[in-house]
């Protein structure tokens, strides 16, 4: 989560021209308002609360209880936000690089996986640095937080790929944006005709930006100021806008849900950066924007902001307050 901080000009902006400040026709708002679901406790030493610092990330399940996961900590939480169980299915002892993906399946199983190999090892393509596996490991937990299913993956062809999840199955994607289907886990169809839409932009943040540029919801505008001794100067294309908003970067992939693409961005509001979630329908060429909801600025900093995106394509956030974890849901309208 990016703090709220000025833009921090050092010359008096005097002019700004734009062109297409508004999202292309048939561009609508795709996404109800934000319907605050649960509020987590804290944990002061004495409850099941959520940790200070705050979680890595968020899952809801099809039966809407809420999962955080904190040091390999996963706790279980029900709907209400009332505490269930704290789930261990990674070695705290062992080798640990990270989460590559979480899904939620129709069935209330949740599939994690997490990378075997560090990030060094991964982008330097050879496993010399700590000797451990290329690839990344399957754990399938059962409704009642059992694993069902733990197995490794990789890519026999490129196995220093990045992997993913989507639609009950793992993927592999390459540097150039060509994917490999590798192993099916859900109870229903595994392949997404739509997964190599996102998986050409998604894990490469030039083709990302450059797929953005070309989208009819992005516009670039031109930036004009006068320096100390009053002579105009004007920067051609230093302005861009998402769906009619000031943009200022994208932060990375999100999900892939049913032929839809979610991206995370950073959006400016009176110099101030806005985190927001950018929906691409790569098969209806629509698109949504989501501004989302803002932590208590003093606690940005060092607890977690998370994100979910569950199977019917509704995004979930969970956000820091003073008095406490809070768990809203946007419902998908496309």
């Amino acid at each position: 989560m990016l703090k709220n901080r000025p833009l921090g000009f050092l010359l008096l902006v005097a002019a700004v021209w734009a062109t297409g400040l508004f999202p292309a026709q048939g561009a609508s708002p795709v996404f109800s308002k934000p319907q605050r679901l649960a509020t987590l406790p804290w944990d002061d030493g004495s409850n099941h609360g959520v940790p200070v610092k705050g979680p890595e990330w968020l899952l809801v399940d099809a039966h809407g209880r809420i999962y955080l996961e904190s040091d390999l900590d996963i706790l279980v939480y029900s709907p209400d936000g009332k505490y269930r169980q704290t789930l261990n299915p990674i070695d705290k002892k062992a080798n640990f690089y990270g989460f590559a993906a979480v899904e939620a399946l129709s069935n209330g199983d949740v599939a994690v996986l997490t990378r075997l190999e560090s990030p060094q090892e991964q982008w330097g393509k050879d496993d010399f640095q700590e000797q451990t596996k290329p690839g990344a490991r399957l754990i399938l937990l059962g409704p009642d937080g059992t694993a069902k299913r733990d197995v490794e993956v990789a890519d026999p062809r490129q196995p220093h790929s990045n992997y993913g999840l989507d639609n009950g199955a793992v993927y592999s994607i390459h540097d150039d944006g060509t994917f490999e289907w590798l192993e099916s886990f859900g109870p229903g169809p595994a392949k997404d005709a739509a997964f190599g839409d996102f998986a050409a932009i998604a894990y490469n943040m030039e083709r990302w930006q450059d797929h953005l540029r070309s989208l009819p919801v992005f516009r670039t505008g031109n930036k004009a100021y006068r320096d100390t001794k009053g002579k105009l100067h004007e920067m051609k294309g230093a302005l861009s806008f998402l769906m009619g908003r000031p943009f200022v970067e994208g932060s990375g992939p999100l999900a892939m849900v049913d032929g839809r693409g979610y991206f995370k961005v950073v959006l400016d509001e009176n110099w101030n950066f806005i985190n927001a979630v950018f929906v691409e329908d790569f098969r209806a060429r629509r698109y949504g924007l989501v501004e989302l909801v803002s932590p208590d600025e003093d606690l940005n900093a060092f607890r977690g902001h998370t994100l979910f995106v569950d199977e019917k394509g509704d995004l979930f956030e969970g956000v820091a307050r003073k008095d406490g974890y809070l768990i809203y849901e946007w419902k998908a309208g496309f």
